[in-house]
């Protein structure tokens, strides 16, 4: 797993819309340390998504603009009023507040939230008890009791900050800083951490997704692959034996009689960033995409035509939206997907790439655009905003040529990249991801870093 915050990967992220679900999560967690005003910043920055977003960073941030009296302009004025404020609270705290309002209730809701014990006898926390707890301590005017339960919640707030988040009461401390001080965080850290993090999605923002490798040879990428895949994986979570992981992932080049042979069975010429990729290995086994080993790429004896017509229809029923085409308010009726070219050994419980012809994907971007021309002109004009996030402007959205389409059912996640050369640029930077799940800090504290960015700044 990646860090909460990677610069590499924000700056190279296609999807807009997971940019900014990731923008927002760190912003919560600024919120959560003490630095409203931070957090603030961050919102401002993404604000056109913010809307869009909400339901991924929970109310949390109302009240803490509540709590500073630093509401931005986007929240309304119905969006601030203390009725408003309270429809935000969480039944099952309120709920938890009237039937434990004493000091013996107090007691039992902290010790039922701590007295989980794992098989190694560490403690379990219930976060969501511990929300409760701590909001009651300080609704009752226990503050003393609020800040030692506090202290719990700093030593696993890898766990708790999500549940946190919940409660209306405890920004009377956190917006002290009161949680960043039981962490232990760093000012002079967090300062600098703050102005990377600001400067990273406001670059991210203006200037699209970088490509990274754009001016790497090809060749040069399907060595990196290689080697990043044999250093970063996590053999346990490939198919491979982890007690004797393959030497190389890659294949013997495809000679031009088999590309040849292979575009005759398609009935269609190959793009020819496929067909250089093909002629330095003939397919690759699986590789490392930063979390788990993706199916291999396939061979020129196993590259076939597929019907995703029923995969479409999975994707279309479950409203899935096709990454990087913003939401029209409208029904888009896409051409059908009845002839795609599958490149991967895929499976419905991993996922499928598939290369769509330069005339299926023509059609599919006329798709989008008949819809388009059915929406008034105020809609037309922020899908032209939002395109210069997805193809760098209307125009380069027109100009489609071989596409490569990434679908994973599992997920219901849909991605479209605008040739094979682009789909193997972002592959090779997942696999360059390095796994932090036993990160450890200085003093071998596990800083669970792809949870939270806090233990980072102590």
């Amino acid at each position: 797993m990646g860090r909460k915050f990677d610069k590499h990967s924000i700056l190279r992220e296609k999807d807009p819309w997971a940019v900014a679900r990731n923008v927002f999560d760190v912003a919560l967690e600024f919120a959560l340390l003490g630095y409203v005003d931070i957090a603030t910043k961050l919102f401002v920055l993404f604000e056109e998504f913010s809307k869009g977003c909400k339901s991924s960073w929970s109310p949390g941030m109302i009240f803490a603009w509540e709590a500073t009296g630093s509401f931005p302009d986007f929240v309304t004025p119905e969006e601030r009023t203390p009725e408003a404020i309270f429809e935000l609270e969480t039944e099952r705290i309120l709920w938890l507040r009237e039937k434990n309002a004493s000091k013996e209730g107090l007691d039992q809701l902290v010790t039922r939230a701590t007295e989980g014990r794992d098989e190694w006898g560490e403690m379990q926390i219930r976060a969501d008890d511990l929300t409760a707890a701590i909001d009651l301590a300080l609704f009752m005017g226990e503050k003393e009791k609020a800040v030692e339960i506090l202290h719990i919640f700093a030593e696993n707030f890898h766990s708790t900050w999500m549940d946190l988040l919940k409660s209306r009461q405890v920004w009377q401390l956190l917006k002290d800083k009161a949680l960043a001080k039981a962490i232990g965080v760093n000012e002079e850290k967090i300062a600098a951490f703050s102005v990377d993090v600001y400067e990273t999605f406001k670059e991210r923002l203006e200037k699209g997704a970088l490509r990274v490798f754009r001016d790497t040879s090809l060749k040069d990428l399907v060595k990196m692959c290689d080697e990043n895949t044999i250093q970063n994986a996590v053999w346990e979570e490939t198919d491979y034996d982890p007690e004797e992981p393959p030497k190389t992932i890659l294949h013997k080049g495809a000679t031009k009689e088999q590309i040849a042979e292979l575009e005759k069975r398609l009935e269609h010429d190959l793009p020819d960033d496929y067909k250089e990729f093909l002629s330095l290995t003939n397919g690759i086994e699986s590789y490392w995409n930063g979390f788990f080993g993706e199916p291999r790429l396939l061979g020129t004896d196993e590259i076939h035509i597929l019907d995703a017509t029923e995969h479409q229809n999975t994707w279309n029923e479950a409203s899935v939206d096709i990454i990087y085409i913003p939401n029209l308010g409208i029904k888009i009726n896409w051409a059908t997907l009845d002839r795609v070219i599958l490149i991967n050994d895929g499976r419905e419980d991993t996922q499928f790439i598939w290369l769509v012809e330069p005339e299926y994907g023509k059609k599919l971007g006329q798709s989008f655009f008949n819809a388009y021309s059915q929406v008034d002109e105020q809609t037309q004009k922020s899908v032209n905003k939002l395109l210069m996030h997805f193809h760098a402007g209307k125009a380069a959205a027109h100009a489609v040529e071989w596409q490569v389409v990434v679908w994973s059912p599992r997920d219901l996640d849909l991605t479209v990249y605008h040739s094979f050369r682009e789909f193997f640029e972002y592959l090779v930077g997942d696999t360059a991801k390095e796994d932090v799940l036993d990160e450890e800090d200085g003093q071998g504290r596990l800083m669970h870093s792809h949870d939270i960015f806090a233990y980072q700044m102590r």
